[in-house]
């Protein structure tokens, strides 16, 4: 397993957008630990967020050819018009001698809901585009969607065939791929979310092991995650991260009277509620429900611009500051309701409102019960604490070493 699982935000706006603060939706995935990239979505201009990625501290910045995966949550143009452009730059532009020996294994498989696979195949057809590498589109079905045919007259020049995968008697997709590393795997479930139009939401998760397993929830455009709970409570591990849309909410009059006046919090719950989205109250109850150790709000209107990097002050980090007071109130005072999930009422948890380019590392978490005989000496060995975050391969190799040290002496 990877020791950093990290979350790359390069589009936090909600489909009012983009801003002049913020791109809409996408987001990047390192979670599989061996160099690859998959994303979340791709709306408008998300290929030119990779270039405009700020320099890190000592940080490497993510590069759009790494991207193997794409994962849609649903078709509205704010969460997928940029997928076709990016196919065209991570596929590359065809020479002759690219189109007559390119081979048959997809350099880029997207998932997503019915209706990709079409948008995909007509976009890159009406443009024109052709491309050295192939792709392929897997579409999660229920039984109410039609398949999109993947005969050989119907396939883009670019297309492999792409498999349709039917959802479970539960609604859910389970297992439906995965990444692999010599470091471990990561599998990924879908399900249903309630929405405006047929939306889902991605669970990300590494099998059990001595460790307790990581898992991640990005979700779509939701106004409830009801259905999404089963699927939570069956995959291993407490939830780590959960990625919740908070595309509008109410602002209070000490924070700003006239938005107050005009906008009361009934107003801005019944429009939420109506047009399929959530308020950051709703995030931080998901939360609460579900476990999470963090949460990040995501997908947020365009009436709240994200604040200026490394500003605390001022009118955009005042509306932010309230609006994660809000989601972390809620998350605080709902209980888990997945079994088997003990969440410490002194844990540190704060909500965190998204901005382009945030960047969110999700550690190796070492459980609090008392780890096994074999766990404890190998922390002993290396002199490292079991509270810490550790690269757990490392640390059997260096207990490895010393013994064979030892016997040569």
């Amino acid at each position: 397993m990877p020791q950093w699982m990290t979350v790359t935000f390069l589009g936090t706006s909600s489909g009012g957008g983009p801003s002049e603060s913020r791109n809409c939706s996408s987001l990047i995935l390192d979670i599989v630990g061996d160099g690859t990239l998959w994303m979340i979505d791709g709306a408008e201009g998300t290929l030119r967020q990779f270039s405009l990625q700020p320099s890190r501290d000592g940080g490497k910045s993510i590069r759009v050819s790494r991207v193997n995966k794409i994962f849609v949550t649903h078709m509205h143009a704010d969460h997928v018009m940029g997928i076709p452009t990016l196919l065209r730059n991570i596929l590359g532009f065809p020479h002759p001698q690219d189109l007559s020996s390119r081979g048959t294994r997809p350099r880029i498989n997207l998932y997503g809901p019915a209706g990709l696979r079409a948008f995909i195949r007509t976009t890159l057809s009406l443009t024109r585009t052709k491309t050295a590498e192939r792709y392929a589109v897997h579409e999660l079905l229920t039984p109410n969607d039609s398949c999109t045919p993947c005969d050989i007259e119907v396939l883009h020049d670019s297309e492999e065939p792409g498999r349709d995968v039917l959802c479970d008697e539960e609604g859910f997709w389970r297992d439906f791929t995965e990444g692999m590393s010599n470091r471990g795997s990561v599998h990924v479930c879908a399900g249903p979310l309630v929405h405006r139009d047929p939306c889902v939401g991605y669970i990300f998760y590494e099998p059990s092991t001595f460790l307790e397993s990581r898992k991640l929830a990005i979700l779509g455009d939701t106004s409830s995650t009801a259905l999404l709970t089963p699927l939570i409570s069956s995959t291993p591990g407490r939830l780590s991260l959960l990625v919740h849309e908070a595309t509008d909410a109410h602002i209070p009059a000490n924070i700003d009277s006239r938005l107050a006046a005009r906008r009361s919090f009934e107003i801005v719950s019944s429009k939420v509620q109506e047009r399929g989205h959530s308020t950051p109250i709703q995030a931080g109850i998901c939360a609460g429900q579900w476990g999470a150790r963090q949460l990040v709000l995501n997908h947020i209107g365009v009436k709240f611009p994200a604040p200026t990097p490394g500003s605390h002050t001022g009118r955009r980090a005042i509306m932010m500051g309230e609006i994660e007071r809000q989601a972390n109130e809620a998350w605080h005072s709902t209980p888990c309701e997945i079994p088997g999930v003990e969440v410490d009422p002194t844990e540190e948890r704060k909500a965190l409102a998204a901005y382009d380019f945030m960047n969110v590392v999700v550690q190796v978490h070492i459980p609090a019960p008392a780890p096994t005989s074999l766990s404890v000496s190998a922390f002993q060995a290396t002199g490292q604490s079991a509270s810490e975050s550790v690269d757990v391969p490392s640390v059997f190799n260096n207990v490895a070493r010393r013994k064979r040290r030892k016997k040569s002496l």
